[in-house]
């Protein structure tokens, strides 16, 4: 990657829209713009300035009518002269703009360039990248807002747990490297020493566990007998008919999955093949299947028909599950008043709506509740690297001392401390651009 090369990047969605914009950054962007925007003059004259006029192809024709915006060096996003053509949707459009600035020698930009140039120049820096980077991969609207308060207090507990360890170490190098000039304790206080650590390790081992849950998502199984409402109930948590309902047991065989955000929180639901245990060989597979992915649900909406009421069947199924978490759920309330039912359960009706409200708020609660307490604070994963090495070598270090091994114990601190440093240490720029820039999109 050439930084002095002129390059250009579409700042919209790619495919059919109302509006597309594109993005120029680099010493050539007057040059072209001279070339293919009527009205160069007056842009040039402007600042952030909105100027209508013609978009011309390379032997004068009017291809568009479009607005352009002129940011003069160094006051632009990249630090360099910027210029943005906002123009119609069509696909010609693009294709004419973008092969009129390559003909001027300026090439499409990489994914997150434009944000690397502006931490190169200077009007980012690596520290706001790394916030960014967050941002643009935060799912849910709480994780975005707990982004920016999440960047300085996960700096200061790191550079705190570094000051802990170099000040256990600093006993330890001296216990070691003098031991005839410093009272030897008993093994005791060694470990007496570690434990302000560990409390600082477990601490932030819940933040990055609580963090991960929160970027990755919380699974809820859908999960019951044959024909007991599971897709019926699928279809109506999204909103929308996604799943195929049809009055014959067995129908669901794949595993659908969607993604939604409930209360801040990303859930996926997941709906599932009935259980039983007769079943035609098909039928069985996707019965396993869905056992194994249940297994791995953080929560299992356990449905059963409400009109039938809890049987046999049912007791089998809810076999498979032994140790989840389980919400229970009768479904066809629509076809029952008064039931027998076992205690602790939902009832809903997929056809009216009733009681959908309420399992859903039974849900959120369940799963808040399953997080590591705390403020929400957002991890990346080399954050979260950082602190899984970090309480590796803490546990090591702990280890290596109940074993009366000083010196291996000092030596895993060591490397406890190297790797909270490597977080912070300055590194090559294009170390910089593949762990911070790449994952951004093109016209970022």
């Amino acid at each position: 990657m050439d930084i002095l090369d002129t390059i250009y990047g579409e700042m919209t969605f790619p495919g059919r829209s109302a509006l597309r914009v594109v993005r120029v950054s680099g010493e050539l962007t007057k040059k072209a713009v001279e070339k293919i925007f009527d009205r160069h003059s007056s842009l040039m004259k402007t600042h952030k300035t909105a100027v209508r006029g013609k978009l011309l192809d390379l032997k004068g024709n009017t291809i568009d009518d479009i607005v352009a915006i002129f940011f003069k060096k160094p006051n632009s996003y990249t630090g360099e002269d910027v210029v943005e053509f906002h123009c119609h949707g069509a696909e010609t459009v693009l294709k004419i703009l973008s092969s009129s600035l390559e003909s001027f020698g300026i090439r499409k930009a990489k994914n997150g360039e434009f944000s690397f140039r502006a931490f190169i120049n200077g009007k980012i820096s690596l520290k706001e990248a790394r916030r960014l980077k967050k941002v643009m991969e935060a799912q849910t609207l709480k994780e975005s807002s707990a982004v920016y308060a999440s960047q300085e207090i996960i700096e200061r507990e790191l550079k705190s747990l570094s000051e802990t360890i170099i000040e256990i170490l600093a006993r330890w190098e001296a216990r070691i490297d003098f031991p005839e000039e410093v009272p030897q304790e008993d093994i005791n206080k060694w470990i007496e020493e570690l434990s302000p650590l560990q409390k600082q390790i477990d601490h932030l081992l819940k933040i990055s566990e609580r963090s991960r849950q929160v970027k990755e998502g919380f699974k809820v199984a859908i999960f019951g007998a044959p024909n007991s409402g599971k897709s019926s109930l699928f279809n109506n948590l999204l909103g929308r008919e996604r799943a195929i309902v049809t009055p014959h047991p067995g129908t669901t065989r794949d595993i659908l999955e969607e993604k939604l955000e409930i209360d801040g929180l990303p859930v996926i639901f997941l709906d599932m093949a009935g259980a039983r245990k007769k079943s035609q060989k098909i039928e069985k597979a996707g019965i396993e299947k869905a056992i194994k992915v249940a297994e791995g649900a953080h929560l299992v909406l356990f449905l059963f028909d409400g009109k039938k009421g809890w049987r046999k069947s049912d007791d089998e199924a809810l076999s498979f599950l032994k140790g989840k978490k389980i919400i229970k759920v009768a479904t066809k309330k629509d076809l029952y008043k008064k039931k027998s039912l076992p205690e602790n359960v939902v009832e809903i009706s997929n056809l009216s709506g009733f009681g959908i409200e309420k399992l859903i708020k039974m849900v959120i609660s369940s799963l808040k509740a399953s997080l590591p307490k705390g403020e929400l604070l957002i991890l990346d994963e080399r954050e979260m690297m950082t602190v899984q090495k970090t309480a590796r070598f803490v546990k090591d270090a702990f280890i290596s001392i109940k074993q009366r091994d000083e010196v291996s114990a000092s030596d895993f601190l060591k490397r406890a401390l190297f790797e909270i440093d490597e977080l912070f240490k300055t590194e090559s720029l294009e170390i910089i651009y593949d762990s911070i820039f790449k994952d951004f999109c093109i016209g970022k």
